[in-house]
C-alpha cells in the first residue's frame, strides 16, 4: 500500500513538469536558415530554431512538423521552458551540437525562395505556422548564409514586420537567443480588407491580421441582415480568414448588410464595429473597371502596383481576369489576377500588387483599403509602357499607356509618384486625365479616392482647423491642419506663416504638389524648430499652376497656452 501511495506522489509530482504543449504559440519558429550557401560563419546546413514559449518542459514525441507538402514526425524529446532547441536533418546534427540541443529529423528541406512551415502537437493541433519568403531577407543578404530571425518572442502574432535578417557575424544564431531583439507594440484592432463570395450562401472574409480563432468562432457578433448564419471557421494556418455559411441562399440584385463587432486579432486587440453592403457578383460590362492609378516607378525597396475601381453601382467578379504589360518589342504578357471569386464593389477601389506589405508600409493610411497580392506580377518599366486589364473572356476592358514625362512639369524626381486619374469615368487614352499624386497624400493613394480627384465645388476653400491651438505637448490640440479644397489639379503651393509684426516665421510648404483636396499640418514651431510664442499668426498661401496663374488663400489662427 505504501508502495503505491509513493508512486502516486511521485506521479502527481512528475505530472506538472512535462506538458504535450496543447495551447496555440506554445512552441513557435524563431530562426529559419534556408539558404545556408555562401559560408558566413556557420556550417553550412538548412535548420530552423523552435523555442518553447510556456511556462512547462514539453514532450515532442509525436509531433510533426510540415515542410510545404512534406510531413516528418518529431522524435522522442524533450524542450525545456524557455529553451530552443534546433531541428536539422539527422545527418547533420553532429555538426550544430556545438550550438545547442538538437533534434535530427529523417527528412528535412527547406526552399530559398519561401515556404509554410507548421507545428503540430500530439493531437494534430496546429501549434505554430509561418509562411516565409525571400523578400523577408535584407536586400544584401538575400545570395545566402544569413538566417531569419524573431525580434519579439513576446509577440509571437505577427507577420512579416516580426522577423528580421541576422546581424550576427556569423550569419545566425541558433540554440541561443536571437541577434535581434525588441519589443513589438501592437494596439490596432484588425482590418476588414475585402470580402469574397464563393457561392449564394458562402462568404470569406480577408483581415490583415491573424484572428484570434476562439473568438471568430463564437464570440464575436457576426450578423447578416436577412439571414442566419450557421457555421463560421478560421482558414488554417494564415488565420486571417474567417468564412461563413448561411442558412439560405441571398438574393440576386439585392444588397444585404453585414455587420461585424468585437472582434479580436491574435493580440487581443478588438474590431469594434464595421458594416459592408454585400451582393451576389455579376459579370462586368464595358467600362465597369477601369485602371485608376499605377506605380511604375517604386521608392527604393518598394513595389509596383496597380489600382481598379469599379465605376457601377453592381458587385462585380474579377475571377479568371489578367493583368498585362506591353514589352519593349511589342509583345503582351498577361498574368491572371485570381482564380477564386474576388468581388470589386459598386464604387469600390482593388490594389494589386506583388507585395501588400511594403505598398502598406510605404503609403500608410488609416483608410480602409483592399487589396490583393498576386503572386506573379507584370513588369513596368520606369520611363514608359502600357497596362491592359482583360476579363475572363479575354476582352480588353482597358488599356493606358504611360509615361515619365506624363508627371507633373516641376517634379524633380518621379521615384514613388504614382500617376492618378482625375476622373475615374473618363477614358484612359485621355493623357490629361492623368497627373501626379500630391505630396501632401504621400505620393501615392493605393485603395482610397485619388488625391487629385476632380470633383467640381462651388468654392474653394482653405481653413485652419482647430483655429485655437496649444503646441504644448499635452496631446490635445497639440497642433493645427490646413485643409483645404480646390476645382484644379495640380498646383503647386508655398505656404508662408507670419507674426503679428508682419515677420515671417515659418516658411510651411515650399513648392509642395497638392492635391485638389487634403491638409498640410503645423505644429506650432518656427524654421528652426522651437515653439512660438502665443499670439495671432497669420497664413498665406499662394496656389500656382506651370503655366502661371496664381490663387492667393489667407487665413489666421491664434497660438495659445493651457495649463496642463
Amino acid at each position: 500500500m505504501a508502495a503505491i501511495i509513493l508512486r502516486l506522489v511521485i506521479a502527481l509530482v512528475l505530472c506538472p513538469l512535462f506538458s504535450s504543449g496543447q495551447a496555440y504559440q506554445s512552441v513557435i519558429i524563431t530562426e529559419i536558415m534556408a539558404d545556408p550557401t555562401p559560408v558566413i560563419g556557420l556550417p553550412e546546413v538548412e535548420y530552423i530554431e523552435i523555442y518553447n514559449n510556456s511556462d512547462n518542459s514539453i514532450s515532442l514525441k509525436d509531433w510533426k512538423l510540415e515542410m510545404g507538402s512534406r510531413s516528418v514526425k518529431l522524435p522522442d524529446s524533450i524542450i525545456p521552458a524557455s529553451s530552443y532547441v534546433i531541428v536539422c536533418h539527422r545527418n547533420n546534427s553532429p555538426v550544430l551540437l556545438p550550438y545547442g540541443a538538437v533534434v535530427g529529423l529523417n527528412t528535412f528541406s527547406l526552399t530559398n525562395d519561401g515556404m509554410l512551415l507548421s507545428l503540430f502537437n500530439v493531437k494534430n493541433q496546429l501549434v505554430y505556422s509561418v509562411t516565409y519568403q525571400a523578400r523577408w531577407w535584407e536586400a544584401g543578404k538575400r545570395n545566402g548564409g544569413y538566417a531569419l530571425e524573431i525580434v519579439d518572442v513576446g509577440h509571437p502574432c505577427g507577420g512579416q514586420e516580426l522577423w528580421q535578417t541576422s546581424v550576427n557575424e556569423t550569419g545566425g544564431t541558433p540554440g541561443k537567443p536571437n541577434s535581434i531583439q525588441k519589443q513589438l507594440i501592437d494596439i490596432s484592432p484588425p482590418v476588414l480588407e475585402r470580402v469574397d463570395i464563393s457561392g449564394n450562401k458562402e462568404f470569406s472574409l480577408f483581415f490583415n491580421k491573424k484572428l484570434d480563432s476562439l473568438n471568430a468562432v463564437s464570440a464575436a457578433i457576426i450578423e447578416f441582415a436577412g439571414r442566419k448564419i450557421i457555421r463560421r471557421e478560421v482558414h488554417l494556418p494564415d488565420f486571417k480568414t474567417l468564412t461563413f455559411v448561411l442558412d439560405e441562399p441571398i438574393l440576386a440584385d439585392q444588397e444585404y448588410r453585414l455587420t461585424i463587432r468585437n472582434l479580436a486579432d491574435c493580440a487581443g486587440n478588438i474590431l469594434r464595429d464595421e458594416e459592408r453592403m454585400i451582393a451576389l457578383p455579376v459579370d462586368a460590362d464595358s467600362a465597369d473597371v477601369v485602371i485608376n492609378e499605377i506605380l511604375f516607378n517604386p521608392f527604393e525597396g518598394g513595389v509596383d502596383f496597380v489600382e481598379f475601381y469599379n465605376t457601377s453601382s453592381r458587385h462585380v467578379t474579377l475571377k479568371n481576369w489578367s493583368l498585362g504589360s506591353r514589352r519593349s518589342d511589342n509583345s503582351i504578357s498577361y498574368v491572371t489576377i485570381t482564380d477564386q471569386n474576388v468581388v470589386l464593389p459598386a464604387h469600390g477601389y482593388l490594389v494589386l500588387t506583388s507585395d501588400v506589405a511594403v505598398v502598406k508600409a510605404q503609403y500608410p493610411s488609416d483608410k480602409s483599403r483592399s487589396m490583393l497580392e498576386m503572386p506573379s506580377f507584370p513588369a513596368y518599366a520606369n520611363a514608359s509602357g502600357e497596362v491592359l486589364l482583360r476579363n475572363q473572356n479575354q476582352l480588353i476592358f482597358d488599356r493606358f499607356s504611360y509615361s515619365e514625362k506624363m508627371h507633373h512639369a516641376l517634379l524633380s524626381n518621379y521615384k514613388g509618384v504614382s500617376l492618378e486619374k482625375m476622373n475615374p469615368c473618363k477614358s484612359s487614352d485621355d493623357a490629361s486625365n492623368w497627373h501626379s499624386a500630391s505630396s501632401t497624400s504621400g505620393y501615392a493613394t493605393p485603395g482610397f479616392a485619388n488625391s487629385q480627384f476632380n470633383e467640381e465645388i462651388a468654392d474653394e476653400t482653405f481653413s485652419a482647423v482647430p483655429e485655437i491651438f496649444t503646441p504644448n505637448g499635452d496631446g490635445i490640440d497639440d497642433s493645427m491642419q490646413l485643409t483645404y479644397r480646390q476645382n484644379v489639379a495640380g498646383r503647386m503651393a508655398a505656404i508662408r506663416i507670419f507674426n503679428v509684426n508682419g515677420r515671417m516665421v515659418r516658411f510651411l510648404a515650399n513648392n509642395q504638389l497638392m492635391g485638389t483636396s487634403g491638409f498640410i499640418e503645423w505644429d506650432g514651431t518656427d524654421d528652426r524648430g522651437v515653439v512660438v510664442e502665443t499670439g495671432y499668426y497669420f497664413i498665406v498661401a499662394d496656389m500656382f499652376t506651370t503655366d502661371g496663374n496664381i490663387k492667393r488663400f489667407r487665413c489666421k489662427v491664434v497660438v495659445a497656452t493651457r495649463e496642463r
